[in-house]
């Protein structure tokens, strides 16, 4: 057993029991979202929720990581509302669509499959928003995650909450575990984390646009 596949059981477990939480007591939930953009020096209604559940050898950074994570889901769940995970997103194109791309190998280790990651999710903005949800512009998504893979830490927290916004209003899905395992490393290893998510954002896009062009032979001959 390695490190990070017991750090990645405790993000997963974090989220869960945050969602759950969030999902099951308006009171709590507010107590999260009250901390949105703050670290957790400045966030003193998150202790209660969030500090029995941190991984019990969680250092600064990554501390910073589980408390930024939590006040994001807070702020996205809603009263019945199903949240977190990419996983929650049934696929209408026979498993062929971008969820599916999303759980193979990862470039960078083809031991385990790859969880979708802030670049497929802003992909997905682009391409597959939420049922009745109007489209990201390419422009402004790729803006967007350009500006935020520039920047340091702590400032990527503040950055991020904006995004995660939009993605919320236009009902598309973040992995909540993905990101918190990548804010882990954004301090020592945020340029492998931003190629990583970069990639993902340009894959997906050119996957689906394949798809599109497969689909629609005209769009095809055009292009």
């Amino acid at each position: 057993m390695t490190s990070a596949d017991t750090h990645e059981r405790h993000s997963d477990r974090f989220v869960r029991r945050v969602t759950e939480q969030c999902r099951r007591d308006r009171g709590r939930r507010a107590a999260l979202r009250r901390g949105l953009r703050r670290p957790p020096e400045q966030a003193p209604t998150m202790h209660a929720v969030v500090a029995p559940l941190l991984p019990p050898t969680v250092t600064g950074d990554h501390e910073y990581a589980y408390y930024a994570v939590a006040a994001m889901i807070a702020a996205s769940v809603r009263d019945g509302q199903s949240t977190g995970s990419a996983e929650d997103d049934d696929s209408d194109d026979g498993g062929e669509g971008v969820a599916a791309e999303a759980t193979r190998p990862s470039p960078d280790d083809g031991s385990r499959p790859a969880r979708p990651d802030l670049g497929t999710s802003l992909a997905w903005a682009v391409c597959r928003p939420g049922r009745g949800r109007r489209p990201m512009s390419a422009a402004t998504a790729e803006k967007r995650l350009h500006l935020l893979v520039r920047q340091g830490y702590p400032a990527v927290h503040q950055q991020l909450a904006g995004v995660v916004r939009h993605l919320d209003v236009i009902d598309v899905p973040v992995n909540w575990a993905q990101l918190i395992d990548d804010l882990c490393e954004w301090r020592r290893h945020r340029d492998r984390v931003a190629k990583r998510w970069l990639q993902s954002y340009y894959r997906t896009l050119h996957n689906a646009e394949r798809r599109a062009a497969q689909s629609n032979p005209s769009l095809e001959e055009h292009a």
